[in-house]
């Protein structure tokens, strides 16, 4: 393992300075689903997951959900530009298409690019996410090897709880967003919309190629809606809705101003049945779909559009020892785009099995999944994990799994360049953890090693011809490890939370690191709560990475330290301001290399929400 032991030791000395006796902010209590797909305590969890609440949302101002996620554990991220701009997560280093992006518990992301489009999704519509950082496949199928993003819209609550939000700030910054939510009896109900908009900035300030130095912004409409009905004991039928309109101007080198029109469409329907005291059955109808109209120049205008229709059919029992998880799934993806495909459809049938139970200080979990896909045939991935309460505070965890993603329509069918027989991507995670708890104070230890092979790239289509044409093939190999440090806790009357990764990615063929992801970084933030005032400060850290393969000097980005600050004030119960400056030592960095990142800016915003 090529991580050094004094840079793990200094970690350590970082990321667990504090272990008060008394401390009452942690996730522990926090309630998840995305790492079982059953409702689980945070601390029984046998994964890596991360909660990011409503509250934390709220706190973090007019950050995106791509900043929000850049400072949690394992994730790093790129963007090609300024807010709005195309951008990629890269979860415990893996590819930016192995993370699997969920809405409340809909399938949505690209099956032409193969990558979900986080950058659509405003913080307003949202209560919550959960990261889960593993390989998923055993619960999801294709595409979570590094991981799963779990969006939950916002819900209502019983009384009334409307509320307005609106903003300006520095690149032309301004969001306007009003929110209707509430519930009597078993009803609840939420209706969120807004509009945000930025003049943005030069998205490629060194290029030299082309002329098109002016600034390239984004507007953004979005709605999203819930509505849920309890009826007999604990029965509940409920529908969740999201559609998120991005227009997102981009430098082609070229005098026109090149622009593209993204849209994100989630639609869920669930309903419960209590069937016996311990069988729950849930039947979910959802639809996703990610669109993307490129106008590159004045006359040349490209579509990338998909649909995915769900199914989902899923049994909880509570067995005598343990719990029973059983479900079939049923997913079909449609693409329409002005490349002329060869096949525009593709189905997949999936049966899951999983058990978890708990015996004195003994934990398990096994979950075993087989999807028959109509393109590339059947795949079964399976993950089995342990967990061991070494003391009240102290529990240790191992787990390994399975994971895969299927080839992309581009990567199967673009036309010219597609390779209809292509394998699915496959990968092998093994984990180990350490975990102390006490008093709401959490620190944790998590080693990771994973070998993704049948990784597809581009190759000659004829090896002894390296001139010769070229296309996707299954030929390259990846070796991903690294060690993950977390802490969580509160130091006298201030809220702390750090965290650092240390991060070894290998080509297995060339030994280059793979692209934009970072030997080591880390983060730490500090808040504090006083009267009528909230105030925080945060910092995040990249070490140096190069753009791409191969590695060279001329495409190796360095290192950055990011130091941002926010400060709420309660006006009156319901009225708040809200303030946030970002950048605040005025940052010269790349998060991909020759597009612009933000210098020093600010935000700041009034909201009304009545209690």
């Amino acid at each position: 393992m090529k991580i050094r032991l004094s840079a793990l030791v200094s970690a350590c000395a970082l990321a667990y300075p504090f272990v008060p006796a008394q401390a009452d902010d942690a996730q522990l209590g926090h309630v998840v689903v995305t790492a079982t797909r059953q409702p689980i305590t945070a601390d029984e969890a046998l994964a890596s997951v991360d909660v990011i609440d409503r509250d934390e949302i709220a706190r973090a101002g007019n950050a995106t959900l791509v900043q929000l996620l850049s400072s949690r554990p394992g994730v790093q991220v790129a963007s090609n530009g300024g807010p709005g701009s195309s951008s990629s997560v890269y979860l415990r280093g893996a590819n930016s298409g192995h993370t699997l992006l969920l809405i409340d518990g809909v399938r949505v992301g690209s099956a032409t690019s193969g990558s979900p489009t986080l950058e659509n999704l405003p913080l307003e519509l949202i209560d919550r996410i959960e990261i889960l950082r593993g390989p998923a496949s055993a619960l999801y199928g294709s595409d979570a090897i590094g991981g799963v993003i779990q969006v939950f819209t916002r819900k209502g609550r019983e009384g009334f709880q409307p509320s307005v939000r609106a903003g300006v700030g520095t690149d032309g910054a301004r969001t306007l967003g009003a929110t209707l939510a509430g519930g009597v009896e078993r009803l609840r109900y939420n209706v969120s919309a807004g509009s945000e908009r930025s003049d943005g900035i030069d998205a490629k300030p060194k290029s030299t190629r082309g002329s098109d130095p002016d600034d390239d912004g984004f507007r953004n409409e979005y709605f999203s809606g819930s509505v849920s009905l309890g009826f007999r004991d604990a029965d509940e039928i409920g529908l969740t809705v999201l559609h998120s309109d991005m227009r997102n101007w981009y430098d082609n080198a070229k005098v026109f101003n090149s622009y593209l029109d993204k849209r994100t469409d989630s639609l869920g329907l669930h309903m419960r049945n209590q069937i016996t005291a311990d069988w729950t059955s849930t039947l979910r109808f959802g639809y996703g779909a990610d669109e993307s109209h490129n106008y590159s120049d004045r006359n040349a205008k490209s579509t990338f559009e998909t649909a995915q229709r769900q199914f989902t059919w899923q049994h909880d029992i509570a067995l005598g020892v343990g719990s029973l998880l059983a479900a079939y799934e049923y997913l079909e993806q449609e693409v329409d785009s002005t490349a002329d495909y060869d096949k525009t459809q593709r189905h997949t049938n999936s049966v899951l099995l999983g058990w978890s139970g708990q015996f004195d200080r003994h934990h398990l979990q096994v979950n075993a999944r087989h999807d028959e896909d109509s393109q590339f045939g059947s795949k079964t991935t399976g993950a089995l994990a342990y967990g061991y309460r070494l003391t009240p505070e102290w529990r240790a965890r191992a787990s390994i799994g399975t994971a895969f993603k299927a080839p992309t329509f581009n990567d199967l069918y673009f036309p010219f360049s597609g390779n209809p027989n292509l394998k699915p991507e496959e990968a092998l995670n093994r984990e180990a953890g350490l975990v102390w708890e006490r008093g709401g104070t959490s620190l944790s230890a998590t080693y990771f090693n994973n070998r993704i092979k049948n990784l597809i790239a581009w190759a000659p289509v004829n090896p002894a011809d390296p001139m010769g044409d070229w296309a996707p093939a299954n030929v390259a190999e990846a070796s991903i490890q690294g060690v993950e440090l977390a802490a969580s806790t509160m130091l006298w009357d201030y809220r702390v939370r750090a965290s650092i990764d240390f991060l070894d990615t290998e080509d297995e063929e060339t030994g280059d690191e793979l692209g934009r992801r970072a030997r080591i970084g880390g983060s730490l933030g500090i808040e504090r709560a006083t009267g009528p005032w909230t105030w925080g400060m945060e910092w995040n850290a990249q070490g140096r990475r190069y753009d791409r393969i191969p590695n060279n000097a001329a495409n190796r980005m360095g290192g950055y330290g990011l130091l941002n600050a926010y400060v709420h004030y309660a006006l009156a119960p319901d009225w708040s301001v809200e303030v946030r400056a970002n950048n605040l030592l005025d940052k010269d960095y790349e998060l991909a290399q020759n597009y612009g990142t933000q210098e020093a800016n600010a935000f700041v915003a009034v909201r009304y929400a009545m209690h």
